[in-house]
């Protein structure tokens, strides 16, 4: 450490006298400079402000001298008077101005010029310029109204020399100068004492803090030292010192123990990897087995629709057919019976009218209700292929939707809601029709199932049209709306608030991938909790006709 501290040292003392003495220089520099511009600043203030009230008091006092020649028009004795202020060394010229009160105009009166000094010339086209005193570079000039009694006689201009002014002014400068460099001196004898006091004892310090930091040896220590700042400053270093110690001392005892610990660590971490990999390709068979429930589940849900509507549909055809089943009944009776009366000759001709006439009925009857069943079967044989077939087609919106509300109409009857459409009847697009019934008749069961109380009647407004070949379907409820929370996971698979009690949490699911992934379109859903429920549904189609 000594060695390294004696080759360090002549350098690190210079660098340091070298501070210190350039500091104490430029601070007392700096202070002596702003202290001498600072006081010639405000000694040239003061003295242009005493001579600006002494010129004019002058002047005033030259100017009221003149008032008698002035009056009495006396130019001579008025110039003789003026060559008695040559005692007067700083005055170099004076031009007196006399005034025509009749006139109004001002004419030269008299004048004085100093000896060697060369005249000025005359102030007639300046009276009223330099009615306050005029410094210029070397002289001083002022004008100043000679009056008597509240009336102007004239003018009285004077040029007064800055010789003397400025020789003093030189004069305070060079003193300045000296003293500045006087000041300078001292201040550099001072640093050079100053610098035996604290230099040294720093350069010691400086090379103890270069040594420990090269050579990481935290075991020495910094010797007392005579200065009280310098003495804490060598307490401090020696403290942290000790720190940095006891901080390595730790910090080695933490790296053994973490070399120790970091072998039981890679046991573990195999360990866990096997663990980790049989529990992934465990889960990665469950989400697969879990994707293959779900779209049986879809497709569960799918089939379930189609066998309600089956369901509906034997029931409404049940009833024209049972209607045509009882009317022939009642013909074959009626017919009996007039074949018995026949048989026996006892027919009469009322009995053959009665018997046509209620033939001619029952079969009216019976020919309007295998109407009914025809049409409710087309109609079903249509939303049956539509429903099972993803084919294109080109078909009537309105007609569509008809059968579509015909298939759910026992579902429909057996509650209290209206649904309102509203669809131009003359919109005729080319599209895939089973999709669209499956979507229709997802968004209506939902509503049915979720969206009104059991003692409120409800409306279902479908709002379907076209533009730009594309169908929108705005499809409104007035029921008890969704949450907040509830709208964001409204198209995710499971999600119901009829669990348990008919629903399974796939219909708007199904409903969501038919429109994204069948059609391309889009959905959105937009709900306040009491205000019902709207879902605004944008497909591509080919529209081929509307009005």
């Amino acid at each position: 450490m000594t060695d390294n501290t004696s080759d360090s040292s002549p350098q690190s003392l210079s660098s340091i006298k070298t501070n210190i003495v350039s500091m104490v220089l430029v601070i007392s520099a700096v202070a002596l400079i702003i202290a001498f511009v600072s006081n010639a600043y405000f000694e040239y203030k003061q003295q242009r402000s005493l001579l600006a009230s002494e010129s004019t008091a002058y002047t005033d006092i030259i100017g009221f001298s003149a008032t008698s020649n002035l009056l009495f028009s006396d130019p001579s004795a008025e110039s003789a008077r003026l060559r008695n202020l040559s005692l007067i060394n700083n005055i170099e010229n004076i031009h007196i101005y006399q005034h025509d009160l009749t006139t109004k105009n001002n004419e030269f009166f008299a004048s004085y010029n100093k000896d060697k000094t060369p005249p000025v010339p005359n102030k007639l086209d300046v009276l009223q310029s330099f009615t306050e005193p005029n410094f210029s570079e070397r002289h001083l000039e002022i004008i100043r109204e000679i009056r008597f009694e509240e009336r102007l006689l004239g003018y009285i201009y004077v040029r007064y020399s800055l010789s003397k002014q400025i020789e003093q002014f030189k004069n305070s400068l060079y003193l300045k100068i000296t003293v500045f460099l006087i000041t300078m001196c001292v201040a550099s004898i001072i640093a050079l004492k100053l610098q035996q006091k604290i230099t040294v004892p720093i350069g010691k310090l400086v090379n103890l803090f270069k040594y420990a930091s090269k050579d990481k040896d935290y075991t020495v220590r910094a010797p007392r030292q005579s200065l009280i700042e310098l003495d804490g400053l060598s307490q401090s270093f020696n403290t942290m010192l000790d720190r940095f110690q006891a901080y390595l001392d730790k910090q080695a005892a933490a790296e053994k123990e973490i070399r120790k610990l970091n072998l039981n660590l890679e046991d573990k971490v195999g360990q866990r990897t096997d663990a980790l990999k049989d529990a992934n390709q465990e889960l990665l068979s469950a989400l697969e087995t879990l994707h293959r429930y779900q779209n049986q589940l879809v497709e569960n849900e799918k089939m379930a629709s189609l066998g309600d509507m089956v369901a509906g549909i034997a029931h409404e055809v049940n009833t024209p057919i049972g209607l045509g089943v009882t009317a022939s009944t009642l013909m074959l009776d009626r017919l009996h019976d007039i074949k018995g009366a026949l048989n026996n000759k006892k027919l009469t001709a009322g009995q053959l009218e009665r018997f046509l006439n209620e033939g001619e009925e029952n079969l009216n009857i019976i020919y309007r209700n295998l109407n009914r069943a025809a049409d409710l079967i087309c109609s079903f044989k249509q939303v049956a292929v539509d429903q099972s077939n993803e084919n294109t087609r080109e078909f009537n919106v309105q007609g569509f939707l008809q059968d579509v509300l015909l298939s759910l109409r026992p579902k429909i009857k057996s509650t209290p809601h209206q649904i309102h459409v509203d669809c131009d009847e003359h919109l005729v697009i080319e599209s895939k029709p089973g999709p669209l019934n499956q979507i229709l008749i997802n968004l209506i069961m939902n509503a049915l199932i979720h969206a009104f109380k059991s003692d409120v009647v409800g409306n279902i407004y479908i709002n379907l049209s076209a533009e730009d070949n594309n169908l929108h379907i705005v499809f409104k409820d007035d029921g008890v709306g969704v949450s907040e929370e509830l709208k964001k996971r409204i198209f995710d698979p499971f999600v119901t608030t009829k669990r348990g009690e008919g629903g399974s949490g796939l219909g708007l699911h199904l409903v969501y991938n038919l429109v994204t992934q069948a059609f391309g379109g889009s959905i959105t859903v937009d709900s306040q909790e009491g205000d019902g429920v709207t879902f605004n549904i944008k497909i591509p189609v080919n529209v081929k006709k509307i009005t």
